[in-house]
Order: C-alpha cells, then structure tokens, then sequence
C-alpha cells in the first residue's frame, strides 16, 4: 500500500472512532431520559448507573458500528472532495477503485471484528447487565426455560417436553415415542411424565407421574409407575446451556441450539433467519463503502448536512430491506440464509451501479 493509503485509513478511523463515541454517548443519553424516573425512584448512585452502562456499551456498539462506518467514509472522502484532494489523487493517475481500496481493507477489518465482539463479547455482556437490572432496578428475574422443545434423542426416538425450568432444574410434561422402523414408522411405544429433574446420583433424569403405553399387534398395553430413572443422549449441563436466553449466547451456542430444534422436527424458520441475520449485519461495514466512496468522491454543495441527510437515508433504507427480508424469511417458503441476506445484496448490487456510475 502506498503511503497515500495510510494517510486516508488514518483520517478514517480518527472519524469512525469519533462518529462511534458520539453515537454511543446519544443511545446512552436518550436510554437514560426514558427510564430517570426508574433510576430516582430506586435511588441509585451514579456508580450503580454508570455500571450498568457499561455493560450496556458492547450491545449498542453492536447496532451503531455501521452507522459510524458510513458516517465516516463520507465525511473522510467528501473532506478529500472538498479540499480537492480527490482531484489531486486523479491527476496523479490514482484511479476510483485506487482510493477505494483502504477503505475496502478497512471495512473488511471491522467487519471481522464486530463478528468476533457481536459473538463472543456481546453475549457476556448481556448476561452481566441483564443481572444488573434485576439486581438494581427490580426487574423480574428472566426465566431460564425451554418450552415445546422437540428433540431427536435417536434415530427411532422423540423426545418432547412442554417446559423446562433451568433455574429450579425441572421439567414439566415430558413424552417419548418410540418407532419401530426409520423408512416406515410405527409407533411401537409411548411413555409421559408429569415432571422429570435431573438426578445427579444416578446421573439421569427422574421421571414423576409415569404412563406408558406398548403398541401391541391387537391391542394396547398400559403401565403407570411414581417414579423411574431414564437416561437420554443429554444431560442436565446440555439442557441448560440450550435455556439461556439468546442475547446471551455466542453464535456457536445459538447454532447448536438451533440444530438441536431442528433435529426434533421443529419448525425453526423464524429463528434461523434471525440468526443469519445476526451474521450477515457486520458486513453491512463492507457494503455501504460501496456507496459512501462513489458519492462523496464528488464535489458536493451543502457540505456536511448533505453527509449526515445521505447517512440517514441510507441508514432507513437499509433497515427497511432488512425488515423486508425478515418478513419474507418469517411467512413465505424462501429460504432463512437469502432472506437473511437480502438486504445486503441489495444494498451490494446497488453499491456496483453507484460504482459503475461514477466517473473514475
């Protein structure tokens, strides 16, 4: 990279870093109007408040790291347009695609990175908070459960239970078929239970309230039993690692959570698209340098309040697409990853015709 590059990824990330800090401190200044009333009414120190921000730093740089993406392509390179520095770069044979490139680079970076903090910080984040605000502003502690849960315990098994209770380590109303064949299924046995926990001393789940029925040639054979000890492919840690709620989870526990939804024969169709959609969002770093280079590469009259104008409007459209994508995700036979990724190719198609558009 030219010396040029370094020059341009420095007064870009001097305004991202800028653009970032400014965002965060409006969130926060607003988040904290909306709920005063809460915080006097608790009669919290202003340490208590300040703690509970910071915790809620991580899950707002999260939503505003794009945003502060596009705000600071467009003011870095409309500077350069302004100070007819981009004119100056073309006169020196620098191409579009030449001056794009750290930016590119750059965006690439960060999309990365938020990847790896949306993941893996976030959701640490988020559980430290969420206690926060149970333990300081009287929220009511969430509920760490399952329910409707369907599970694949084997290929001739299914496992069902209406809810699971991580907290108290119960479960309530669990049934199991079993079937006799894979290619033609038969039901060959059912068993429920109107509670089950985890037993540690035998290391298995104790079934309450048994009744099992045997699916004989002619008839049915009925059996009811108090109590009995019942060993499945999970444990009493599995389950409960699947019960946190999601924004507290890291992307690899939101998929094994998901696969094992989808193995009990669960519709997940809204859950997957919320989960590609947690993936694709990062990118949108990489996508909107694809429009933020090409406009503000040309002299504009207005200056700033015509970057800010161009920043929000992208910004609505953007969530609009993605809003769409969602909704179609949700309701129609399309698949959860398109539907996830529908407002960033889009946005990345649009971004090539900018491209192409603009003089080089």
């Amino acid at each position: 990279m030219k010396m040029l590059h370094f020059y341009m990824i420095k007064r870009f990330f001097s305004t991202f870093f800028f653009a970032l800090l400014a965002m965060s401190v409006l969130f926060i200044i607003v988040d904290l109007f909306e709920h005063l009333e809460n915080f006097l009414d608790r009669d919290l120190g202003v340490l208590k408040i300040l703690e509970y921000y910071l915790y809620f730093i991580p899950d707002i740089l999260k939503l505003v790291i794009p945003i502060a993406t596009l705000l600071a392509v467009l003011f870095s390179v409309g500077m350069f347009a302004s100070n007819n520095e981009i004119t100056a770069m073309k006169s020196g044979a620098m191409s579009l695609y030449s001056i794009m490139l750290p930016f590119i680079i750059a965006s690439l970076a960060l999309s990365v990175v938020q990847l790896y903090f949306s993941s893996e910080i976030v959701p640490k984040s988020n559980k430290i908070k969420n206690k926060l605000g149970e333990q300081y502003f009287g929220r009511s502690a969430r509920t760490v459960y399952l329910s409707n849960l369907y599970i694949r315990d084997n290929p001739f098994k299914v496992v069902n239970f209406r809810e699971y209770d991580a907290n108290k380590n119960k479960g309530y109303f669990l049934q199991i078929q079993i079937y006799s064949a894979i290619d033609s299924p038969r039901l060959s046995e059912s068993l429920t239970a109107d509670n089950f926990y985890w037993d540690p001393q035998s290391n298995s789940w104790k079934l309450i309230g048994i009744r099992k029925r045997i699916f004989l040639q002619n008839n049915i054979k009925e059996q009811l039993t108090d109590s009995m000890n019942y060993k499945f492919s999970f444990d009493q840690k599995e389950l409960t690692e699947l019960a946190k709620p999601l924004d507290e989870m890291t992307f690899r526990e939101q998929s094994n959570f998901l696969q094992f939804q989808q193995k009990g024969g669960k519709d997940i169709k809204k859950e997957l698209t919320n989960f590609y959609g947690l993936i694709a969002f990062p990118f949108a770093n990489f996508i909107v340098i694809l429009f933020g280079v090409p406009f503000a590469s040309i002299k504009q009259k207005g200056g700033i309040a015509i970057q800010i104008s161009a920043a929000l409007i992208i910004s609505f459209v953007y969530i609009v697409f993605t809003k769409l994508g969602q909704i179609i995700g949700y309701s129609m036979n399309f698949p959860p990853l398109l539907s996830a990724w529908l407002a960033n190719g889009l946005f990345f198609l649009g971004g090539i015709f900018v491209l192409y558009k603009t003089p080089k």
